[in-house]
């Protein structure tokens, strides 16, 4: 009995999910991402300002049962301006520089898929065309008696070449699966890029499954979570350079401890707190001198994440704020920073098991704000950053249950 349960449950996750590649359903992927940055000289000598925003977009539509026709569009697209005071003399001189990128892809592809149970396997080949150009622009001045100087220069690049990638799907819901591939751009096959997202798949006979209510034992209050990393290493070098004989060492450790403790069901209160050192140290033989650097940062960034609903598959927010403070050492000048940031995320979360949480980032919102302040240099610098989409990256988070 228990065997053709088993069997009949086998064939029903197939032909679910087999579903999903029949003709005249379709899929959806991507992201975008647009930030902004201002830095200040204090002492009112200069200022940047900088942009950037990024496009990732994949779409298709099946036009035969398994064969999927479709494509990828991917643009990045930069500028910065900076303005310097020069003192010329008794006369301050101002100095422009504007730079300014662009590039863009666009990838028409076919791709085949196969089905194993609840997991789909694709192959794709296409043909990647990309366009690409730079602007570099300035004015300034220079020599013993000033001259103003001028440039522009423009470069654009045309670029064509084969495309091949392979991939596998886990469905987490009726409409939404998790995806990973690989894809290359060489023949013979190299792997050159890695990714990991979410896939809406489209489609007018694909409806919507409820979802059933559950315990989900991760999120009760009384749990914790606890998690982190730490990375040490050192080298050393020896030998002849520039006509000097002599030795360097270098060093650094970075550790990363979080903790959370769900103070009430679905709702998490938590704090990472991370710190790193390195240094670096030069020793010249002949003639007998030293030199050594070093640099530090320790953070405390405290947050509260909320799961939305009980359910396996349930949406969240986290907001939390940070605050950094770097400090470096260089010969006998010693500089300190400063940063704050505030951030807001909204996700998706899938309660594995009832120890194991899978975590993805749908949405992203930060302010930061960061200064330095030194014997040669006092800047304050504004970042803003905005980011939506389905290919994010994805945590999984171990849950420490409370014992019974």
């Amino acid at each position: 009995m228990k065997k053709r349960l088993f069997t009949a449950l086998g064939l029903l996750i197939a032909g679910i999910a087999g579903a999903q590649t029949q003709k005249g359903n379709g899929l959806i992927s991507g992201d975008v991402s647009i930030s902004y940055s201002r830095a200040d000289d204090q002492r009112g000598y200069a200022n940047r300002n900088s942009s950037r925003s990024t496009l990732e977009l994949t779409a298709g539509r099946f036009v035969a049962d398994n064969w999927l026709l479709g494509g990828h569009v991917s643009g990045r697209w930069g500028s910065s301006k900076s303005e310097n005071s020069v003192p010329v003399g008794q006369m301050p001189r101002v100095s422009n520089e504007h730079n300014s990128s662009a590039n863009m892809y666009i990838t028409p592809f076919v791709r085949r898929y196969w089905q194993f149970a609840s997991v789909q396997v694709f192959a794709g080949a296409g043909l990647s065309i990309g366009v690409s150009g730079t602007r570099v622009s300035s004015q300034g001045f220079s020599g013993i008696n000033p001259q103003l100087i001028s440039t522009d220069q423009r470069d654009k690049v045309l670029r064509v070449g084969p495309f091949l990638e392979a991939g596998v799907n886990y469905f987490l819901t009726n409409r939404l699966a998790l995806q990973l591939s690989v894809s290359s751009e060489s023949l013979p096959l190299e792997v050159a890029d890695f990714s990991t997202g979410l896939v809406y798949w489209t489609g007018t006979d694909r409806k919507v499954d409820p979802q059933q209510a559950r315990e989900n034992l991760q999120t009760d209050r009384g749990n914790w979570i606890v998690e982190g990393g730490f990375f040490a290493s050192h080298t050393s070098t020896s030998g002849l350079a520039d006509n000097l004989v002599g030795k360097s060492s270098s060093r650094s450790f970075s550790i990363s401890p979080s903790v959370g403790y769900f103070i009430g069901k679905n709702n998490l209160l938590g704090i990472d707190i991370p710190a790193t050192f390195s240094s670096v140290q030069y020793i010249v033989q002949n003639p007998q001198s030293s030199a050594g650097s070093s640099f530090w940062s320790v953070g405390i960034s405290p947050y509260f994440q909320h799961y939305w609903a009980s359910t396996r598959l349930t949406p969240y927010t986290r907001v939390g704020a940070t605050y950094y403070t770097f400090g470096a050492k260089q010969r006998i000048e010693d500089t300190e920073n400063v940063n704050l940031n505030a951030a807001l995320s909204v996700g998706l979360a899938y309660m594995a098991g009832k120890r194991f949480i899978i975590e993805t980032s749908l949405a992203n919102a930060s302010l930061a704000y960061s200064s330095a302040n030194g014997p040669r240099n006092k800047d304050a610098s504004w970042d803003a950053t905005l980011s939506a989409g389905l290919r994010g990256n994805f945590a999984v988070r171990y849950v420490l249950t409370r014992p019974d």
